[in-house]
């Protein structure tokens, strides 16, 4: 991890940027969170400074352990925001935008679909 940072500092300059963290599904579970990201892209712009990351890029940037997912911000009242809605911490971090730019721009994964069957 120490070497992957490195190169980071080296491919860009790194930021300090708000980070939400909770385990994996908190954030992402019931398509909230990418309702959230597609109304602030909608006024905001495509380009506006807030990245989801899965959990492989979670572990990638050394944030946390297996089983978390993130949501980065520049503007740290949108994480503070987030949190009051989907819970999880908060703590900051030095990122590359750059990286964030092109492993993390993907919205959040839809919601699962409900099984409506009948039970009989």
């Amino acid at each position: 991890m120490l070497l992957f940072r490195m190169l980071l500092l080296f491919m860009s300059q790194l930021k300090q940027l708000s980070v939400l963290l909770a385990p994996f599904g908190q954030l992402s579970g019931d398509g909230q969170l990418r309702e959230s990201f597609n109304e602030r892209r909608d006024r905001k712009g495509k380009d506006f400074p807030l990245w989801f990351l899965t959990r492989e890029m979670v572990i990638e940037l050394d944030l946390a352990g297996p089983g978390y997912e993130a949501v980065i911000a520049d503007d740290p009242t949108v994480v503070n925001w987030l949190q009051l809605r989907f819970g999880g911490e908060i703590l900051t971090a030095e990122l590359s935008i750059d990286h964030l730019n092109e492993n993390a721009n993907d919205l959040p994964p839809t919601a699962p679909h409900a099984n409506l069957g009948l039970v009989k």
